[in-house]
């Protein structure tokens, strides 16, 4: 075996190697990626919340009617904000839910609602006429997640429309 030869094989040996160490590496680490993005295929709005907060939403007679987003951060950090319309009251979903009896969710909704009217990526702004006012015909509930986010969810009685309202930080 010539001198050349030798040397394209001690070139190309530790070479390949490298590549293909490389195509299995990505292939290890993507798999799980591409395999969770077909999981989330035809997920809506609800079934991403419900992914996110660990919580269980009522979907059945339900009609996402405004969906807004600022989450504009590196992080994706900033406010979501979906309005979901049910054609029947979802009695067992708002066995947890309460009045405002003391005013705590008002005051975190009054608290996050500045937030929610900056402007996105896309340089749009909320529709100010799909946001809602507190009052006695809501009852609510909310829950932390890591320390600093927020969810809170507002039930309309009169309207059965359900208001909920992500806080990411």
């Amino acid at each position: 075996m010539s001198k050349r030869k030798k040397i394209i094989i001690a070139v190309a040996i530790p070479v390949s190697a490298f590549l293909i160490t490389i195509l299995c590496l990505s292939l290890i680490y993507a798999a799980p990626l591409w395999i969770e993005h077909y999981h989330r295929r035809g997920w809506t709005k609800l079934d991403f919340i419900e992914y996110q907060w660990e919580i269980s939403l009522s979907k059945e007679d339900a009609i996402i009617e405004y969906n807004f987003s600022n989450r504009n951060g590196f992080h994706g950090d900033g406010e979501e904000y979906t309005v979901c319309k049910y054609s029947t009251r979802p009695d067992k979903f708002l066995e947890n839910f309460e009045k405002d009896s003391d005013g705590k969710y008002t005051e975190k909704y009054n608290r996050i609602l500045p937030l929610m009217k900056t402007k996105n990526k896309h340089n749009e702004y909320i529709d100010e006429s799909k946001l809602f006012s507190p009052d006695d015909n809501l009852v609510w509930q909310s829950k932390i997640m890591n320390g600093n986010c927020t969810l809170l969810l507002a039930y309309d009685e009169r309207s059965d429309t359900l208001y909920i309202i992500e806080n990411f930080m």
